[in-house]
């Protein structure tokens, strides 16, 4: 079935980037945060920087009765052991890199220096049933590679349990119609994250959903109910836990869960 197609359909996973909330977890804690999203109905939440976070976040998971079906950490290099076997221990099914630096974007050789990095990282998780992925930003769909968004060029590239964590937010900025994107990228999208803006805007314009002008409906509509959708407001300017939560509201109500 074509992506546009799927079915709206009410059997998704939400999830929050707990990135999102770094300054609410740097002021009260992890178990504090943890709690409140899980008295907002959060039964998922996605670590940062996995490897050195996993520790501190286990002890207000397990109480809270919450998973971490995707994580983020650092895949490249000499961080992909420990990363993988934070990754692993905390249950997570898709790992994803945070992101890569524009400079890595420029052209056909930086692209393929990253699908080696992909490849290596998804080579080393594939035993444990795991998949790798990446969020994207902006540089990755303003850059062109043969006259493609370099996004789509690095696809053709990686294996394939290999994917990227999609964020129309971050396509818009770059220029995308994020529509035609998502068609393009089929079944390589394995995760989405959720944040609202402008049509025209900076990284730094992000607001809760509904609050903007990005097609949610739309975007929603055009993708299998599987993947994860995962809210996360990464620059957000302003209380980040109150918009994430007005984000999940939205999203229920959306989908007759309020």
């Amino acid at each position: 079935m074509p992506l546009a197609e799927h079915p709206h359909q009410g059997t998704f996973v939400i999830s929050v980037q707990l990135w999102s909330l770094r300054q609410e977890i740097n002021d009260v804690g992890w178990d504090r945060v943890v709690g409140t999203l899980a008295d907002a109905g959060f039964k998922h939440v996605e670590p940062f920087a996995i490897a050195a976070t996993a520790p501190l976040l286990a002890p207000a998971l397990a109480r809270n009765g919450i998973t971490t079906p995707t994580g983020h950490g650092e895949i490249v290099g000499e961080q992909l052991t420990a990363t993988l076997d934070a990754a692993l221990e905390s249950g997570v099914e898709l790992l994803m890199q945070p992101m890569f630096p524009a400079e890595r974007w420029q052209d056909r050789d930086g692209v393929l220096r990253i699908a080696e990095d992909l490849n290596r990282a998804a080579e080393a998780a594939l035993p444990h049933g795991m998949r790798i992925a990446f969020h994207n930003h902006d540089d990755e769909v303003r850059t062109l590679v043969d006259g493609r968004p370099a996004l789509l060029a690095l696809m053709d590239e990686v294996a394939p349990n290999v994917g990227v964590e999609f964020d129309p937010n971050w396509a818009t900025i770059g220029g995308a119609d994020v529509l035609e994107l998502m068609s393009a990228l089929g079944d390589r999208i394995f995760g989405l994250h959720l944040k609202d803006g402008p049509l025209l805007g900076t990284n730094t314009d992000q607001m809760a959903l509904g609050d903007g002008e990005l097609a949610w409906d739309d975007f929603l509509g055009a993708l299998d109910p599987s993947v994860p959708r995962v809210i996360g407001l990464d620059m957000f300017r302003g209380d980040s836990l109150d918009a994430v939560l007005r984000s999940k509201r939205w999203l229920d109500q959306r989908e007759g869960r309020s």
